[in-house]
């Protein structure tokens, strides 16, 4: 009876899976700093904020990608870890796409399984788009699976802004602005108290303390910053033009002038009764009634800042309101004949009847 040999380039190759599996256990067991240096990870004490974060991991995306992501979101401490650990484990072709609700400061070895190795729970995911109202969002959330339209208004009726947020918000008023505009993936059977309160974080944080202080800094509370931001966000459709139209208007604030803004005589002729039903949120031709319409709303007929809110800005939109752009720019027509949502601008008010006549009226 003879027995199997065993070849030596066969007891190597298992030495050699023994090593990795006994090296990837010693890398992932060891911080981040001991491994790859204080210089490239700073060395922390570790975080008791496991909360759940949503993240989706596209087809194809690269593990120095995706470690990136993870780092961002605090999912993770090191990005270089995760995509080490990956390649040393030899799975990048099993970085399954999809959505995932992952815990913030998890390990490297932790997320890896969780995105290779474990079904995804099953999730709801929902992206509102900027510059759009409250009621708009909620129809977008019944679409979502969060359930009826008129819960998540209820939910909003009664949620409670952060501190920070709560101090400038004048009483009685609504949460139009507060909600920020994102993506959002939550377990399902997630409320729409859990999915306003999640919106409302998400605002705290990205609105931060040093955002606030530079709006601050230009005469602006945060309310007052988001009624803004949230006019820029209507009037905006260039990217690059957000801090100049915002300068505009800082101009015209400075002056005493009315901001002039057809975004918010939209939102004023959304309140009239039956308005809606009839011309939708956001009424695209206004009529000479419509801009005589007596509500504080309307900044073409009273100067400066409306009550509030006419939309929920985004992040883009909140940075330029906190950082404008210094200009004696004073006056901006969308450019008509380029037709691609940018806009001329203008220091004089001749300039400007200039511009109307060669691009288009306002």
């Amino acid at each position: 009876m003879t027995g199997r040999l065993v070849t030596p380039f066969g007891a190597i190759g298992v030495a050699l899976t023994v090593a990795v599996i006994l090296l990837a256990s010693y890398f992932v067991a060891r911080t981040p700093g001991d491994v790859l240096g204080d210089s490239i990870v700073k060395v922390t004490t570790p975080s008791t904020d496991h909360t759940e974060v949503g993240y989706t991991l596209p087809s194809g995306r690269s593990a120095a990608d995706v470690g990136k992501d993870l780092q961002k979101l605090g999912i993770v401490k090191s990005g270089q870890q995760f995509e080490f650990l990956v390649g040393l484990m030899g799975v990048q072709s099993k970085l399954g796409s999809g959505d995932y609700l992952l815990k913030k400061n998890s390990s490297a070895l932790a997320v890896v399984n969780d995105i290779t190795v474990r079904k995804p729970v099953p999730v709801l995911k929902v992206t509102f788009p900027e510059g759009i109202r409250v009621e708009e969002m909620a129809v977008i959330a019944e679409k979502a699976g969060f359930g009826p339209r008129d819960e998540f208004m209820a939910a909003v009726a009664r949620a409670q802004l952060p501190p920070g947020f709560a101090e400038s918000h004048p009483a009685g008023a609504g949460l139009e602005g507060y909600l920020f505009p994102d993506t959002y993936i939550m377990r399902v059977g997630a409320t729409p108290d859990e999915l306003i309160a999640y919106m409302l974080e998400t605002l705290q944080e990205r609105f931060t303390p040093e955002l606030r202080t530079a709006a601050q800094s230009h005469g602006l509370n945060p309310h007052q910053a988001l009624t803004l931001a949230s006019i820029v966000e209507r009037e905006a459709v260039i990217a690059k033009e957000r801090p100049l139209i915002a300068g505009v208007f800082y101009n015209r604030l400075a002056a005493g002038d009315a901001l002039g803004a057809d975004p918010t005589v939209q939102y004023a002729v959304s309140l009239l009764p039956g308005a809606v039903e009839k011309s939708g949120y956001w009424k695209k031709e206004l009529t000479a009634e419509d801009l005589q319409i007596d509500s504080p709303y309307n900044t073409r007929k009273f100067p400066g800042l409306p009550p509030g809110p006419i939309a929920n800005p985004g992040l883009a939109s909140i940075e330029a309101v906190a950082n404008p752009e210094t200009t004696k720019r004073y006056y901006f027509v969308a450019d008509a004949k380029a037709a691609d949502g940018s806009h001329i601008f203008a220091e004089t008010l001749a300039e400007h009847e200039r511009n109307i006549a060669q691009y288009g009226s306002p």
